[in-house]
């Protein structure tokens, strides 16, 4: 008797590291998260660094933090070996893990994420201008 494959899941996980982190730190960091997936038979299939933005409040008396991306798979337990480092890591300053489908499309997503900002900051400007007397 055969034991059954255990399939892997599909995975996006976003981290805010510290502000000032060098970009040899945050690469070691980046390679620490490719061991995990490679340890639970997974595969990195796309890391994208957003670079620096401001944060929606004050973490640890960071106001600034570098986002980061990882679109990966891999078997159960990935995710909270990736999270436990994560929790150990003094330039790791907040992470989030969401299971996606396997039809996910990252680029996708960020295309939608990048329009919704767009028209966010052309509705801010037209109230500031608005309250000017612009309009």
């Amino acid at each position: 008797m055969t034991t059954p494959a255990v399939a892997n899941h599909n995975y996006e996980t976003i981290y805010v590291l510290k502000s000032g982190i060098s970009d040899t730190d945050s690469q070691v960091i980046h390679q620490k998260v490719d061991n995990v997936i490679a340890k639970f038979s997974g595969k990195l299939k796309q890391r994208d660094d957003w670079g620096l933005k401001e944060l929606a409040y004050p973490i640890n008396d960071e106001t600034n933090g570098r986002y980061c991306v990882a679109i990966y798979d891999g078997k159960a337990g990935v995710v909270e070996e990736i999270e436990r480092h994560f929790k150990i890591l003094d330039n790791v300053i907040r992470f989030l893990t969401v299971r996606v489908d396997s039809s996910y499309d990252y680029e996708k997503v960020k295309k939608q994420i990048q329009a919704a900002e767009e028209e966010a900051r052309k509705n801010r400007e037209y109230r500031e201008q608005k309250k000017r007397g612009g309009y």
